[in-house]
Formats: C-alpha cells, structure tokens, sequence
C-alpha cells in the first residue's frame, strides 16, 4: 500500500515537473548542435577519437570537437593545447591559460566522460561554460543534466546514447 502511494505521488510531482519544462518548437526555433566539449579521463584509455563521431552525425568540424584530456602525472609526450594535470590548477583554483581557454569558450554540449570522484576532473567541469553536460551516475549528480549508465569502456555505447539523446535536444545541420 506504500509503495503504491508513493508512486501516486511520484507520478503527480513528475506531471508538475513535465509541464513546466518549456518544449523547443521544432517547427520556428529549432536549436542546431555547433560545438561539443568533451572532458576525458586519460586513466580510462579511451582514444579521444571517438568522439568526432558526435561531430560527424550533427555535421561539425572536427575544431567544433574539443577534447581535453586529464592526467595525473605530467606526461612528457602530450600536447599542451589538449590535455591538463593538476598542476595546472592553483590551490585558489586558478587556472593555467590553456584550462582557462577551454572553460571560457562557450560550448553547446559538455561530455563529462569521467567516472572517478576527482576534485581535478570536477573542477574543469564545473568552471566550463556549456549549455547541456552528459557524465556518468558515478560523478557528482549536480554536474551533469543528463546521466548516461554505461560503463565507461564501452564508449561505443555511451557515443550512440549521446547521439540518441542529442537528436532530441538539437537539430542536425544542414
């Protein structure tokens, strides 16, 4: 019985919610998909690559796909205009310009593919300036809009649910 009056409740508090989240008309102001962001745990051993796949589907240049890379060491053989350490983060929290570039330029889509409670990898996340961000249910709930449940190792998934999802939020471009 309590567990049907809950649902009852959860149902009626969802109805509430639904209706007032404001619908995009497809048909006069459709949003169109310009740039992704994408903040990737080099831990994982995930080939950034994969995510110009996003790119290719709403027609992006691959500049319009940013990824920054994290590592927790200093690697001598990484370029400086893709990947950041914790040495680049004062204790303040300011940032080197690299990390300040990519957290200033606005991005559309942010892609949290994190899923370690990193204070290094939270931080970038929360500093960058986006409209929508996709992560994990493993990371702080507060930092992502959207919650994918894969694991991390099957990027292949986690790609084709982004796409799946993104179609519904913005239009591909012509």
């Amino acid at each position: 019985m309590l567990k049907w009056f809950k649902r009852v409740l959860l149902y009626r508090v969802y109805k509430n919610t639904v209706g007032g989240v404001t619908v995009i008309d497809k048909h006069n102001d459709t949003r169109v998909l310009k740039s992704i962001s994408v903040i990737l745990d080099y831990r994982l051993g995930i080939d950034k690559g994969q995510f110009n796949k996003i790119g290719e589907v709403f027609n992006l240049k691959k500049n319009n796909v940013r990824v920054l890379t994290y590592h927790t060491i200093p690697y001598e053989n990484f370029s400086a205009n893709n990947c950041y350490t914790d040495k680049d983060i004062s204790n303040w929290g300011a940032l080197n310009g690299v990390l300040s570039d990519f957290c200033n330029t606005k991005s559309d889509v942010l892609i949290n593919f994190y899923e370690k409670d990193d204070i290094n990898l939270k931080y970038i996340s929360a500093k960058t300036n986006r409209n929508l961000s996709i992560g994990f249910k493993s990371v702080d709930h507060s930092l992502n809009d959207l919650i994918i449940e894969v694991d991390a190792q099957n990027v292949e998934i986690f790609v084709s649910e982004c796409i799946k999802y993104l179609k519904i939020f913005f239009a591909t471009k012509k």
